[in-house]
């Protein structure tokens, strides 16, 4: 077994000298300053360089990593994460119909590696000893931590759909909901479908990733087979009663698919009125909801529940399926010097957005840094932005802020979305805002 208790090891091959405050805030530009990323002593020397390790190389993990970096020349930082590329979520319902390539999701770590000096190990992270402070890797190697982030997204709760597996997930049951090969079969299922066919897509209760998110799929891929099959219909089996913008949605959809009449292209059923769906029959193509009524689809889009990452509920970071955190700085209410940030926190009010999780890792590194230079851990201020569409030319924002009220006490959530507009100049707008801003988080996270 190989102990990593520095970076001095070949592993560490992007090592180079320090950045200096200079060379660090013309990287990020005027932008670092808004987010008060620099504090009067953030670049001062330590002792002993701080090994930061982040589990998971995704949107939370990337941003720890950057951000670590900007805050702190000394400290050393390495991202375990097996995939050699990440593909983004957010956005990219924009495949199905085809309006996005998977490519246009696509980065790889080469920027952190090469700008910020961060140590990618392509690994998979398997166990934590908590009193050594150690990471076991699954190639067997061994890594020594001073402050652990753990940012390793959500996993599928298979089990919450009965007959419902990985196996048909992968299959003919796409989830697609982690961006990748089961968004190109269910692009590819929806494009071949018979004629006046049925497609389905069954959303799981909160919490969830992007909460808006399956119901802008309904959207474009009713927009898709109205072009392709306009005898189709599109059902969303809910296990919910109300979803955020359900007052913006049903505008576009009684404009362009008769939504609410006999006739229309698109239905939403809620939980109230037998939308919840319990289980799945993959003979005969059908899914049952849990007052029995059988839906046959010709493509069945499943959205599984969801907990947190098999290797927080393995590493006891979690109660239950999620794991509880201290909102001051995202710490681990379990043990010591762990912190964890995105979909796999327990942090209602908070929804699971990727926005959400660059900003809680904005908090992380922010608390890290002032610990390490013995200053006091400030009070955080969330704010989560939420974009979607419901077509190209009709977008919707959110705007969400969350205060920190105090050591066991929930965040303080105040909200604001706007009323749906009549004008198709403004939704226009909302749209071009929408994807303008997609754009613009996903270069932010990874350049």
């Amino acid at each position: 077994m190989k102990k990593y208790s520095s970076l001095k090891s070949s592993h560490f091959a992007h090592e180079k000298k320090n950045l200096s405050r200079r060379e660090l805030i013309k990287i990020l530009g005027s932008g670092a300053l808004s987010y008060g990323l620099f504090g009067a002593s953030s670049f001062a020397s330590t002792n002993a360089a701080a090994h930061i390790v982040i589990v998971g190389g995704g949107i939370g993990g990337a941003a720890s990593a950057k951000y670590m970096r900007l805050l702190n020349a000394d400290v050393k930082i390495t991202i375990i994460e097996p995939n050699p590329q990440f593909i983004f979520c957010p956005g990219s319902n924009e495949i199905i119909p085809g309006w996005a390539t998977i490519e246009e999701y696509t980065v790889t770590y080469t920027t952190l590696k090469e700008r910020y000096h961060v140590n990618v190990i392509h690994d998979k992270a398997e166990h934590i000893n908590f009193s050594k402070k150690q990471l076991k890797l699954d190639g067997g190697d061994t890594l020594q931590y001073d402050k652990l982030i753990v940012s390793p997204g959500p996993t599928y709760f298979y089990e919450g759909i009965e007959g419902y597996n990985q196996q048909l997930a992968e299959g003919d049951f796409p989830a697609a909901w982690h961006t990748g090969p089961q968004t190109i079969n269910l692009r590819n299922q929806l494009l071949s479908m018979k004629k006046g066919g049925h497609a389905i897509i069954s959303v799981p209760a909160d919490p969830y990733r992007c909460p808006p998110a399956p119901y802008e799929r309904a959207s474009f891929i009713t927009t898709m087979l109205k072009k392709i099959n306009p005898g189709a219909k599109v059902t969303i089996l809910d296990a919910k009663n109300s979803f955020i913008f359900d007052n913006i949605f049903p505008v576009y959809w009684k404009k362009h698919f008769g939504y609410g009449t006999d006739n229309s292209m698109l239905e939403w059923i809620s939980k109230d009125k037998g939308g919840e769906v319990v289980k799945l029959d993959a003979k005969d193509h059908a899914v049952i909801t849990a007052d029995g009524t059988v839906h046959k689809g010709d493509v069945i889009n499943i959205i599984p529940p969801e907990k947190a990452a098999a290797f927080a509920l393995k590493n006891d970071l979690a109660d239950g399926d999620w794991c509880p955190v201290n909102f001051k700085d995202f710490s681990s209410t379990k043990h010591k010097d762990i912190y964890v940030i995105g979909d796999s926190v327990a942090g209602d009010p908070m929804p699971k957005t990727g926005f959400l999780a660059s900003n809680e890792a904005r908090v992380v590194v922010q608390a890290i840094n002032d610990e390490l230079h013995g200053r006091e851990v400030g009070t955080p201020f969330l704010i989560n932005g939420c974009v979607a569409m419901a077509g190209l030319d009709f977008g919707m924002t959110l705007s969400e802020t969350f205060r920190y009220q105090g050591k066991g006490m929930p965040l303080a959530e105040r909200y604001f979305i706007p009323e749906p507009t009549d004008s198709p100049q403004k939704q226009l707008v909302l749209a071009n805002m929408a994807r303008n801003w997609q754009r613009t988080f996903r270069k932010d996270i990874f350049s």
